[in-house]
C-alpha cells in the first residue's frame, strides 16, 4: 500500500477521531508530566509513561511501516490501522493514569509537608480555610483511588470520563499546591 493511501485512511472519520484522541491525551499527559518532574523535589522522572509513549508510538509507526512491506491481496487496511490506533490509545491511556497518580501523590505529598512546615499558630492566618484544605487534602486519596478502580479502557465512554474527573482533581491539587507555595 502507499503511503498516500494510508494518509487517506487517516482522513476517515472514525480513524480521524481516534487520531485526535491520541494526540490530545498525549499532550495532556505531557503537560502534567513535566509538572510532575519539575514539583518534584528530587528531580526524579517516572519511566512507565514514558515506555506507554514509546508503545504508543510504536503501533503509529507500525501503520506507515506497513507500506514498505508486501501484503497479502485484499489485506484490510482499514482495519490495521483503526486496530494499532485503538491499541496506541490504549497506551496513551494507561500513560494517563500513571502520570496523574504520580502528579497526584507529588503534589498531595508537598502540599502536606509544606503545611505541616507552617507553625501550628499561624496555619489559620497563612492559609486561608485551613481547616477545609486539609479535609479536602485528606479526601483526594479516596477519590482518586476510586478513579483508579474505575479505569477500564474497553468502557471507551467511560474511559473519557474519568479522563476528565482525574483532570479536574489534579486541577484543583494544582490550584492548591500554587496557593500555599505562594505562602
Amino acid at each position: 500500500m502507499a503511503e498516500q493511501n494510508v494518509f487517506n485512511l487517516m482522513q476517515n472519520d472514525e480513524i480521524g477521531l481516534l487520531w485526535k484522541k491520541i494526540y490530545q491525551l498525549h499532550q495532556k499527559t505531557k503537560i502534567y508530566l513535566l509538572t510532575a518532574e519539575e514539583i518534584s523535589e528530587n528531580g526524579d522522572a517516572l519511566i512507565q509513561p514514558l515506555k506507554e509513549h514509546r508503545d504508543a508510538y510504536d503501533h503509529i509507526v507500525r501503520i506507515f511501516a506497513s507500506t514498505t512491506k508486501k501484503v497479502p491481496e485484499g489485506y484490510d487496511y482499514y482495519s490495521y490501522i483503526k486496530g494499532n490506533l485503538e491499541k496506541a490509545y490504549g497506551h496513551e491511556y494507561r500513560a494517563f493514569f500513571d502520570t496523574a497518580d504520580w502528579l497526584a501523590y507529588n503534589l498531595r505529598h508537598n502540599l502536606r509537608e509544606r503545611i505541616n512546615a507552617i507553625p501550628y499558630n499561624k496555619k489559620n492566618q497563612l492559609i486561608p480555610n485551613c481547616k477545609e484544605t486539609i479535609k479536602l487534602l485528606n479526601q483526594y486519596p479516596f477519590e482518586i483511588s476510586n478513579l483508579r478502580n474505575d479505569k477500564d479502557i474497553v468502557k471507551e465512554s467511560d474511559s473519557d470520563e474519568t479522563i476528565k474527573e482525574y483532570e479536574n482533581l489534579l486541577r484543583q491539587l494544582i490550584k492548591l499546591y500554587k496557593e500555599i507555595d505562594s505562602i
